[in-house]
């Protein structure tokens, strides 16, 4: 025969705990009504999820906001205040599809209490309601500001979706024993249909200390621009955002880095990665980007697929393996530094530096003008019997190639063997030697 639990308060504790704790949260909330000695439950739970359920389009969404907002999050406040034992919180999620702009004090509550309660994973989604839609956008979105974030030092995993997020540089007035990072444990952040007021990204990165992976799914930028440095971050992605350049420097630590923009809503068109000496892996694939520029690499493999793509720089090593679909390219700026010296100084052993060098360049082929920097130009003078082994060009359409180097060859067979080398590499461009400027400190 069956027992029927409801009804019987008597249940030891540990019981009624363990049942609670299974429960969904909504399903949870509305059971702890039916026992004064249930109630304190809900408020000692570690995981609580509130999902509203249901979508915009709903027939009776405000009807089913307004009990989802009367009958399950008041009551949890209610419920809170209560209880004496304030237990440690290991996740903390609200899923609204219809929220409204007068349920933002009610978020900021839900939202304190589990600060309070130590949370480590929060989880946010605040669909607006096609109600407050229609009276303006991005205004009616929930707001995050540096206040919100005071007492969140236990967060290690940050979701966020439909909410907007304000410069935390903002003149806010804050307590003297705050300190600066306010998100020292968070580690992961993940963002999808975030609007970001000017600067914002790049302020509340720079509160984050720890933070090693970062995503970007759909956002919106104020300025147009995603711009920020971290030296602990390992993961970054940006797919589909609504900005014009992505800027990423001293990112010493960056491994990983995948960036699509592929749609008529996002129309990335500049990505710069400066001072990424560890960068590994990289997936980009930009319909609208015109420039590239990758600086300080050293053992990067990846593909970039960008169809407009008039402008590439890479400063870095040969140990990189870049593979580029880029059929309109302009302009290929290559500054390799490999020093090769022991190669260079032998005479007895083939250089092993060639074939990854020729694969290197190749993947340029599309250019028409190059400018080229290698320490020694002896590292481009390819032995003859190599050339012989190549039917075609590696460089074919290329119209000039600017060269520069700090070290020139010492005698004129040399010269001649370099040139034709170069005649090899590019049949059809003019060579134009660059010199170093001590004081503008680059090859003009």
């Amino acid at each position: 025969m069956a027992v029927n639990t409801v009804g019987r308060p008597d249940l030891p504790d540990l019981v009624i705990y363990d049942i609670f704790r299974r429960l969904p949260t909504k399903a949870a909330a509305r059971f702890s009504l039916l026992s004064k000695k249930w109630e304190g439950i809900l408020a000692c739970l570690p995981i609580l999820d509130f999902d509203e359920g249901g979508d915009q389009n709903g027939d009776n969404n405000s009807e089913r906001h307004k009990k989802f907002v009367d009958n399950i999050l008041i009551k949890y406040l209610e419920l809170y205040e209560r209880e004496k034992q304030k237990q440690l919180l290991d996740k903390f999620r609200l899923h609204m599809t219809s929220y409204l702009y007068k349920d933002a004090n009610l978020v900021n509550n839900l939202l304190s209490l589990s600060f309070k309660r130590s949370v480590k994973e929060v989880d946010i989604s605040l669909r607006v309601s096609k109600l407050d839609w229609n009276r303006g956008w991005p205004k009616r979105y929930y707001l995050l500001s540096r206040t919100t974030f005071l007492d969140a030092k236990s967060i290690t995993t940050l979701t966020l979706e439909h909410v907007r997020i304000k410069n935390i540089d903002s003149k806010v007035v804050m307590p003297e024993s705050t300190s600066t990072a306010l998100l020292p444990s968070l580690k992961t952040v993940a963002l999808k249909n975030v609007y970001f007021d000017r600067k914002a990204l790049f302020s509340l990165i720079g509160d984050c200390p720890s933070i090693e992976n970062l995503s970007l799914i759909s956002c919106s930028f104020a300025c147009s621009e995603i711009c920020f440095s971290s030296s602990s971050l390992k993961m970054f992605e940006a797919k589909y955002c609504k900005a014009s350049e992505i800027v990423v420097y001293k990112a010493v630590n960056l491994e990983s880095v995948t960036i699509v923009s592929s749609s008529s809503n996002s129309l990335i068109e500049r990505v710069i990665l400066k001072k990424c000496c560890n960068l590994r892996y990289m997936d980009i694939h930009g319909s609208h980007m015109t420039l590239f520029h990758l600086e300080d690499c050293r053992e990067v493999k990846g593909t970039i697929r960008a169809p407009n793509l008039d402008y590439f720089s890479f400063e870095g090593y040969l140990n990189s393996n870049v593979s580029l679909e880029a059929p309109r390219l302009t302009v290929a700026r290559i500054m390799l530094l490999d020093t090769w010296d022991g190669e260079l100084s032998s005479s007895n052993e083939p250089w092993k530096h060639f074939p990854k060098l020729k694969d290197f360049l190749a993947e340029f082929g599309s250019s028409i003008e190059m400018i080229l920097f290698v320490r020694d130009l002896k590292a481009l003078m390819f032995p003859e019997s190599f050339r012989n082994a190549l039917s075609s060009p590696i460089l074919p359409k290329l119209r000039q190639l600017d060269l520069a180097t700090y070290i020139y060859p010492a005698e004129g067979k040399d010269w001649k063997e370099l040139m034709k080398c170069f005649r090899w590499m590019s049949p059809s461009a003019s060579i134009v030697q660059l010199e170093y400027n001590e004081e503008l400190g680059e090859f003009v």
